[in-house]
C-alpha cells in the first residue's frame, strides 16, 4: 500500500557551482538523450511487458557486457548536456549491476543530477528498486527542479507507482537575458490507449509554453514513448506486439514549436523477442521538443544495432536564436 501510493513531489534546488565549469551558455548547444534500459535490455533480451517471456536479462555476464558498451558509448559522445533514462542503482532487474555508479563515474568533473521515478520504500536489498532519470551538464545550472506529471491510474507489478515528472535544469545565457530551460522526461509506455501519455504531453506543453512566455529558450528531451518519426522501417512484427505504439500528437504543438527527431535511424525496438534486424519493429520515440527561439542545426541517432539497450542515443545541435 505504501509503494502503490507514491507520488512525485515538486521541488527546486540550487546546486553548488563547480569552479572548473562555465556558468553561462553561448549561442549553440549540443544535447543527447538515451534510455539505457538499466543495462538489461540489450540485443539478446526480450521483456514480458512488451509481449516477451522474460522479466530478467539472460545473465549477469550479459548485463556486464551491455554496461561496458554503454560506458564506451558515453565516452564517445561529445554532447555538452546529456539526458539519460532508465538508470538503475543495483537493481534486481539487471542482476544488481552498478549501472548508476558506472555512468556517474564518467562525469566526475561535470554536474550530475539523478531523480528516481521507480523506487521502492521499506523494501530491503536485494529486492529494492531504484530506477530513474539522470541529467548531466558541462555547465553550472542556476537551479534543478522536479515538475510532476499526471500519473498512471494503475500500479506497476500491482504494487508500485511510477512517479512521472520533468527533470528540469535552468542555465544562464551569455550576454543575453532569459535562460535555457532543459527538461528530461520519460513518459508512460503501457497506458491503455495512450491516454496517460496524452495527459502528460499536455502538461509538458503547458510547462514549456509558460517558460517560453517568460522569454526563455526551452528544450525538452527524452523518451516520449510516442512515435516522433517513422518512415516505416521494415519489420515482420505481428500487430499484436504493437499495442503500445501511438503517434505523437503533432497537431497539438503550438505555432513555431518543433520536434527534433531522426527519420533515418530508429531509436527504439520492440522487445517481444531478441533483436533481429528487419524482424523486430523499430521506430523513433526519442528526441526533443524545442521552442520557437531554438533552431535545429542537426539531429542524428547513433546506430548501435541495439546492442546495449532497446534504445539508441539521439544527439542534436541547437542554435539559441
Amino acid at each position: 500500500m505504501i509503494n502503490s501510493n507514491l507520488q512525485p513531489v515538486a521541488d527546486v534546488t540550487t546546486p553548488t557551482a563547480r569552479a572548473t565549469l562555465p556558468s553561462a551558455i553561448g549561442n549553440q548547444i549540443t544535447l543527447s538523450t538515451w534510455n539505457l534500459g538499466y543495462a538489461g535490455l540489450g540485443a539478446g533480451s526480450n521483456f514480458i511487458a512488451d509481449g516477451g517471456q522474460a522479466l530478467l536479462p539472460p545473465s549477469r555476464s550479459v548485463v556486464d557486457e551491455n554496461l561496458a558498451g554503454i560506458v564506451q558509448t558515453i565516452k564517445d559522445d561529445k554532447a555538452q548536456i546529456r539526458l539519460f533514462q532508465e538508470v538503475s542503482s543495483k537493481s534486481p532487474l539487471s542482476y544488481w549491476a552498478p549501472v548508476r555508479d558506472q555512468v556517474s563515474a564518467q562525469f566526475s568533473d561535470w554536474q550530475v543530477f539523478y531523480r528516481p521515478d521507480v523506487a521502492t520504500r521499506f523494501i530491503p536489498f536485494p529486492l529494492a528498486l531504484d530506477h530513474g532519470t539522470m541529467l548531466v551538464a558541462r555547465y553550472n545550472p542556476l537551479s534543478v527542479e522536479t515538475v510532476p506529471l499526471p500519473p498512471e491510474p494503475g500500479a506497476m507489478l500491482g504494487f508500485l507507482k511510477r512517479r512521472y515528472a520533468i527533470q528540469v535544469a535552468r542555465f544562464a545565457l551569455a550576454e543575453r537575458p532569459g535562460q535555457l530551460v532543459i527538461g528530461n522526461i520519460h513518459l508512460s509506455a503501457f497506458d491503455d490507449g495512450g491516454t496517460t501519455r496524452q495527459a502528460q504531453i499536455s502538461a509538458v506543453l503547458a510547462f514549456a509554453q509558460a517558460e517560453f512566455a517568460k522569454g526563455n529558450h526551452v528544450v525538452i528531451g527524452g523518451d516520449w514513448n510516442m512515435v516522433l518519426s517513422d518512415p516505416a522501417w521494415p519489420s515482420t512484427t505481428a500487430e499484436k506486439y504493437l499495442f503500445w505504439i501511438h503517434p505523437f500528437p503533432r497537431d497539438t504543438l503550438p505555432a513555431g514549436w518543433t520536434i527534433a527527431s531522426d527519420a533515418v535511424t530508429p531509436s527504439v525496438r520492440t522487445l517481444y523477442k531478441p533483436y533481429v534486424a528487419g524482424e523486430n519493429y523499430t521506430t523513433s520515440i526519442d528526441g526533443f521538443l524545442v521552442s520557437p527561439n531554438v533552431s535545429i542545426v542537426s539531429v542524428a541517432t547513433r546506430d548501435l544495432g541495439f546492442a546495449h539497450s532497446d534504445h539508441q542515443p539521439v544527439t542534436s545541435v541547437f542554435d539559441l536564436d
